[in-house]
């Protein structure tokens, strides 16, 4: 009889071998300072985002023998502070028959008893998805399940899809164990809620949406489904591909998304209020949240985006994650900030004077960097258009800036650097705005990592995320106004240093 763990175990050591020897051949131009990334090749969403051992636990979708997608492994990395992280040893790769396809796909972490348990999505050969266990008892070695799969494809109703059926969360609730799946039911995506005593077997208990709940879903899966409570009502996350445009809402090729509400336990359908985009910028996507022991939820997620160029694969790595946010309910909406222990990092602190722009561009030369945190404070006044400049050289800069005639707030990339290019509408990849806040000030916080920024305006009430590719001495950081004048306050600039 095959035994189960030696072929893992080999394949996990052909992995491990193969990072030990080609991880230093990489080129680091533009790798992350403070931002996980996988030593070498291909990673995309995160997968068991959670707390195990006085450690977060972060899992991801791997291939380490390319820079592009390949045979999903997980790989792992662990953190005491969400901020500094430490790689480990490859924690799944295909091996068996219900996984030794494409590969061990996205899902979640469970803590059960003193057991650290991920929940994944196989894919077999014959092209369906099969839900899978593995287990751990000292949160670095995992073996798989020996009864797998937990959900075969005969499990599933007949309304649910054999081939689009992935991405488990698990979750306890009341006493029992629940688990989320993306998947499709006719022509269009929704979520499948199953049932649990154990985790080994389950029970199918509904659909998350109906018919009338259209507004919700598109004609992709929605994939990677996650859960949050907060303020006493259930968030539910999730990232339904090819969701159609609505002006400025869901403008990605593939959304990320959030619905305020609950769902019924007893038929799994969940019922909410409106759908919102949780981050407006260009590359965000996979979202999964986690409670940490304090009560924080926090949240990570792929800081990529599907169906377009990598800059950096030619460089043999492809892909890296956000900084991990705390998020909460306020007036009903997500709010997003960093986690407070990424201000241990700060070093060298620098200050600028408050200001008044008139038609200026004004160089802070104090301020330049591109591993950095700027605050700063917005008096709008009665410029067009006013703002910072980021990244900037002679031939390149990000553009964040207040347009006026708009109303709204605009993240501008067409001088970043590198194109970003792929199945949108070109200007989808040069520029993101979203709804300036009331009143005459907009405070902004800006996180720099060598080619990435992620832009906190308000106190978090709206985000963007971006990847930027310029050239390596672009660090200069300007603030500007055209049209009239406006006024900076409070600018503040941090060095991160991990």
């Amino acid at each position: 009889m095959k035994d189960i763990k030696t072929f893992h175990y080999a394949a996990l050591d052909r992995a491990n071998h193969f990072i030990e020897k080609y991880g230093n051949r990489i080129n680091e131009r533009y790798r992350p300072y403070y931002h996980l990334a996988a030593v070498t090749g291909w990673i995309n969403d995160p997968n068991g985002f959670g707390w195990y051992n006085g450690k977060i636990h972060q899992f991801y979708q791997y291939n380490p023998y390319g820079s592009v997608w390949g045979p999903m492994h997980w790989g792992h990395a662990v953190s005491e502070d969400m901020v500094k992280w430490e790689n480990l040893p490859v924690a799944l790769a295909p091996s068996e028959p219900y996984d030794d396809d494409s590969g061990c796909f996205s899902g979640s972490s469970i803590v059960a008893g003193s057991k650290f348990c991920l929940m994944y999505t196989g894919m077999g050969k014959d092209k369906l998805s099969r839900q899978c266990a593995a287990i751990s008892e000292d949160g670095v070695n995992f073996y798989k399940y020996e009864n797998n799969p937990v959900i075969s494809p005969d499990e599933l109703p007949a309304c649910m899809s054999a081939e689009d059926t992935r991405d488990p969360f698990i979750y306890e609730h009341n006493g029992k164990y629940y688990c989320l799946l993306g998947t499709k039911s006719g022509k269009f995506g929704n979520i499948a809620m199953f049932r649990s005593d154990d985790i080994k077997k389950w029970e199918f208990v509904g659909l998350a949406f109906d018919e009338s709940q259209r507004g919700y879903v598109s004609e992709g899966v929605c994939e990677c489904p996650s859960l949050a409570n907060l303020g006493g009502k259930e968030v539910l996350i999730y990232s339904p591909q090819f969701m159609p445009s609505n002006g400025s809402k869901f403008r990605n090729i593939h959304s990320s998304v959030y619905i305020v509400g609950g769902f019924n336990y007893e038929t799994g359908a969940f019922t909410g209020g409106e759908i919102r985009d949780i981050d407006e910028g260009f590359d965000f996507y996979a979202p999964q949240v986690t409670q940490l022991p304090d009560g924080r939820t926090v949240m990570t997620a792929w800081m990529q985006m599907w169906d377009r160029n990598i800059p950096t694969a030619q460089d043999g790595w492809s892909g890296e994650m956000i900084l991990t946010r705390q998020i909460d309910l306020e007036d009903g909406k997500l709010v997003q900030r960093p986690v407070r222990e990424l201000e241990k990092y700060r070093r060298d602190e620098q200050t600028a004077e408050d200001m008044t722009l008139y038609n200026e561009v004004r160089d802070i030369e104090a301020f330049k960097g591109d591993c950095s945190e700027i605050v700063f404070t917005l008096k709008k006044g009665d410029a067009n258009r006013a703002g910072i400049e980021f990244f900037k050289g002679p031939s390149h800069r990000t553009y964040l800036y207040y347009h006026a005639h708009s109303g709204r707030i605009v993240l501008d990339r067409v001088r970043s650097g590198i194109d970003i290019r792929g199945a949108e509408h070109e200007e989808i990849y040069w520029k993101r705005s979203v709804a300036a806040p009331e009143g005459e000030y907009i405070n902004f916080r800006i996180l720099l990592d060598n080619t990435s920024a992620e832009i906190f305006i308000g106190n978090g009430q709206s985000v963007m995320t971006a990847n930027v590719y310029a050239d390596e001495s672009d660090e200069g950081v300007a603030f500007f106004a055209d049209g009239g004048t406006a006024g900076i306050i409070g600018a503040k600039k941090y060095t991160i240093k991990i």
